[in-house]
């Protein structure tokens, strides 16, 4: 299964975090972009290993530490099945250890959480698709 997608097609995010407020504040930040659609939330690295495989998103915001298979790993391992994904790293811990880990597992993008507000601009970036608000 392919995850391109088409031109005029929104782009298709998987959140996973294992706080679901923050999920909330996720999915809130791209209710106006009309290029982008949540299509799936996971609380842990095993659900979104699951979800990735079964929905195929062009993105995945991944949270770094989770309960049972952590940020890293689970990239890692979703990245060995679907190599062509955006896998964009999330932390709280926003120091080089962390950042490094999320990369050398295979993301794209890493984002301190604080800075979620600019996951837009991060996903047109990578993407070369306009997710900004309102487009």
């Amino acid at each position: 299964m392919s995850n391109t997608t088409r031109a005029n097609e929104p782009l298709a995010i998987l959140v996973v975090d294992d706080f679901a407020p923050f999920r909330d504040a996720l999915r809130h930040i791209f209710d106006e972009c009309v290029f982008v659609k949540v299509v799936g939330e996971a609380g842990d690295g095993n659900a979104a290993i699951e979800m990735a495989r079964r929905l195929v998103p062009q993105i995945i915001l991944m949270d770094v530490s989770m309960p049972k298979v952590g940020g890293p790993e689970a990239t890692r391992r979703i990245k060995l099945v679907l190599p062509e994904l955006h896998v964009i790293g999330l932390s709280s811990q926003n120091d080089t250890a962390t950042r490094q880990a999320m990369m050398a597992a295979g993301c794209s993008a890493f984002v301190a959480k604080e800075c979620a507000h600019i996951l837009p601009s991060i996903i047109t970036k990578l993407t070369g698709r306009h997710a900004e608000v309102g487009s």
